[in-house]
């Protein structure tokens, strides 16, 4: 049931081989492994016999039904650091300082289906070679010889092939990390989400013939979200907005399906990377995605948090792929959130109309950046912060009656940005409609800020109150930045 290997280097992943039959294709998994996880993976626990849900769930409505025999188990792959060791005896890991769960880096499902034998796998980030910087995650729970070990990961699996594609992989990988990170969002297996696809049962071979947009827009809607699909123009240059859009609900903590018509592929988009310094060039107005290095992806043909450049000119082997690449996206939005990213995208450029009032820097000067919070994360980002904060600024943060969800849109400098703080703050109602004007709750810079009513319906100049501000003394406000999880390299 239970078998220990210690690992002095990757050459000795070979040695799954040895310990895993020849139906969880363990030499595969083993090059996979090796050219894919760091150096801080010294053991790994082989699970056998284990009775993984999702498995199951294609093993009755498929395998069980095909003349070849398939075994109904898996095997279960637990990653460990250094410091742990295992009894045998008493089958049970252990380390010095008892706290095991510090020591636990994920957990890898394997299949007898022969070929795709990666199933169910939630790894960290930090073990991860080349994965990205900040990373969209949830915490995922294992129970392992009576231990409870908790991960924070993304879950990730190799598609089926003969059953599923790379898009419903996808969809799987997004549905999984909602209904871990949600409580209202239930849990789908992997036939579930063939079956979601479509209207009717599918049979065996059409859901290997590929999935189309439509059908894995319709899967999302199935699992009770409301997907937004963004289709890019067939110029790229001419359709800038369409990065931008990406970038804000990623940092907004919604991964993205995203799909590739050029390659007929499909990833997750899971995190993002800071350029380290921003590209120098001729002043203009940029926004977020002009100061990204690479995006993190979920690929069902590579371990997870793959990065991958924004740009198709940067050095990459003949297997990567860019964001150039991509072509159209599809985010699962909760429900409440009428305002989307375009009209944001929009909104934010003409705020500049009312710059002198709350004190935007210059235009040519300036990046914008926008996501979504919630309306108690900014108050308590606020409240860490207290101190950037006049007092009557802080008071009327704390006592507008935001939505659940808010556009933030941050306003900087070059040099702010470089630093990390920014010169203003717009807040806008995620609620609001594509009619209404002006959705705002809230714009501040150092010296002034308006408050809109929002309980008023009516002219825009209707409720708008002007606070006075006394400058904190600082040079900017902190960014925001409070939603995915930086990786802590091992």
């Amino acid at each position: 049931m239970y078998a220990w290997m210690q690992l002095s280097s990757s050459a000795d992943l070979a040695q799954l081989a040895n310990a895993i039959p020849t139906e969880y294709d363990a030499a595969t998994v083993a090059q996979t492994l090796s050219g894919g996880i760091s150096d801080a993976v010294k053991a790994i626990l082989i699970e056998s016999d284990y009775v993984d849900k999702d498995y199951r769930s294609t093993y009755y409505n498929f395998y069980a039904k095909k003349g070849q025999r398939y075994r109904n188990d898996c095997v279960r792959l637990h990653f460990f650091d250094r410091t742990v060791s295992f009894d045998a005896d008493k089958l049970a890991p252990s380390c010095a300082d008892r706290e095991l769960n510090n020591h636990y880096f994920g957990y890898m499902v394997l299949r007898p289906t022969g070929v795709a034998t990666i199933g169910r796998t939630v790894l960290s980030p930090d073990i991860r070679r080349g994965a990205g910087r900040l990373i969209i995650t949830a915490n995922h729970k294992v129970h392992l010889l009576g231990y409870r070990f908790e991960i924070h990961g993304f879950p990730w699996m190799n598609q089926h092939v003969d059953i599923s594609v790379c898009a419903h992989a996808a969809c799987w990988s997004i549905l999984r990390h909602y209904s871990e990170r949600y409580n209202v969002y239930r849990e789908f297996l992997t036939h579930d989400i063939t079956m979601m696809a479509h209207e009717f049962n599918p049979g065996g071979l059409v859901p290997s013939r590929g999935l189309q947009m439509a059908h894995a827009e319709r899967v999302f809607q199935e699992a009770a979200t409301f997907p937004v699909h963004i289709a890019r123009s067939k110029d790229k240059s001419a359709d800038p907005s369409f990065y931008r859009q990406m970038i804000a609900y990623v940092e907004s903590r919604f991964p993205i399906f995203a799909a590739m018509s050029s390659r007929r592929h499909a990833v997750a988009i899971v995190g993002y990377e800071w350029l380290s310094a921003l590209n120098t060039g001729a002043p203009r107005l940029r926004f977020a995605w002009d100061a990204l290095r690479s995006l993190a992806v979920v690929d069902d043909n590579f371990l997870p948090y793959m990065s991958i450049s924004t740009t198709a000119d940067a050095p990459r082997s003949a297997k990567d792929y860019s964001a150039e690449d991509i072509d159209s996206l599809i985010v699962a939005l909760p429900e409440k959130m009428f305002y989307p990213a375009d009209a944001v995208d929009r909104l934010g450029p003409a705020l500049f109309k009312l710059g002198a009032v709350v004190g935007l820097p210059p235009r040519d000067n300036t990046i914008i950046r926008y996501f979504i919070t919630t309306g108690s994360a900014l108050r308590s980002f606020v409240r860490e912060k207290a101190g950037e904060f006049d007092p009557r600024l802080l008071t009327t943060i704390m006592t507008i009656p935001f939505a659940q969800f808010v556009w933030i849109v941050e306003f900087a400098t070059e040099s702010q940005w470089a630093r990390g703080v920014v010169e203003a703050r717009a807040v806008i109602d995620a609620t609001a409609s594509l009619t209404e004007a002006m959705p705002l709750w809230l714009f501040h810079g150092q010296a002034a800020a308006l408050v809109f009513d929002r309980k008023t319906v009516g002219q825009i100049t209707d409720g708008v109150g002007v606070l006075t501000l006394v400058p904190a003394g600082h040079t900017g406000f902190t960014r925001m930045e409070r939603n995915l999880r930086a990786t802590q390299a091992k």
